[in-house]
């Protein structure tokens, strides 16, 4: 199968516009929306997930990198299997650890476990089941939501940049979400010898912003080259993190 395009809403897009943003990425056939979990945002990324999802039929919706510690992750199961429920089964999730310096301005505790243990919990809750956990960052003791399990499980992305990432992502991942960088052929070969999941690229991609994204991309032809670098590398989604609607409608010439 060709890889799939699809995009990251831009975390500029303010929050009068998000549900346009949307239904543009919709029509033009993008694959699915990502929604950023960051602070950096103009909106808080679970309201604008549940907009996005009223407001549209087909697109699929991931949401996420989101951490595991602004949120518990009894919350975040309860709040993934509502979306899941009221979506039709539209929603996917990518967890990840988290940007340090914000964690840190927050006061919290990082645990190099915490995205596994994360893992295993929102599986658990998310199924119905009553779920006993002791781990480094979190303990739940025989916890059972009332939520109703959704009838599609949500697919758990783990956020991978280096070697630690990747190897978590293989361990308890149902997919893996990276970003473009120099020798991702390799680095895909390499942890997907023996088990392969589903694999995500972001690109930041913004024509006149450059203060948008680190490392952007500037031009369509220099786009579309990294997807076909992705696709023959047998990944299989690849994010656009526009910068503006205008980006946006652009990068929808490779869907």
């Amino acid at each position: 199968m060709p890889i799939r395009i699809s995009a990251e809403l831009s975390h500029i897009c303010p929050l009068e516009e998000v549900v346009a943003h949307a239904t543009a990425l919709e029509a033009h056939g993008f694959h699915r929306v990502w929604i950023p979990d960051t602070v950096v945002s103009a909106w808080e990324a679970w309201m604008a997930a549940s907009l996005i999802l009223q407001h549209t039929q087909r697109i699929q919706v991931g949401l996420g990198v989101t951490n595991p510690y602004t949120r518990h992750p009894v919350v975040v199961a309860q709040m993934a299997a509502t979306l899941q429920t009221y979506s039709g089964g539209r929603l996917a999730m990518s967890l990840g650890k988290g940007i340090g310096r914000f964690l840190d301005k927050a006061g919290v505790t990082q645990h190099d476990t915490a995205v596994e243990e994360c893992v295993t919990i929102l599986r658990g809750l998310m199924a119905g089941e009553r779920t006993t956990f002791t781990g480094q960052a979190f303990q739940i003791d025989a916890m059972l939501l009332r939520t109703q399990p959704p009838e599609v499980a949500v697919p758990l992305y783990l956020a991978a940049i280096g070697p630690h990432g990747w190897a978590s992502a293989m361990r308890v991942g149902d997919g893996v979400a990276t970003v473009w960088g120099d020798a991702l052929a390799e680095t895909r070969q390499k942890f997907m010898a023996e088990r392969v999941i589903p694999s995500a690229v972001l690109i930041p991609f913004a024509q006149s912003r450059p203060d948008f994204f680190a490392r952007r991309v500037a031009t369509l032809d220099e786009l579309q080259q990294r997807v076909e670098v992705l696709d023959g590398a047998g990944f299989d989604e690849v994010i656009v993190a526009y910068a503006e609607m205008a980006d946006l409608q652009v990068a929808a010439q490779l869907v």
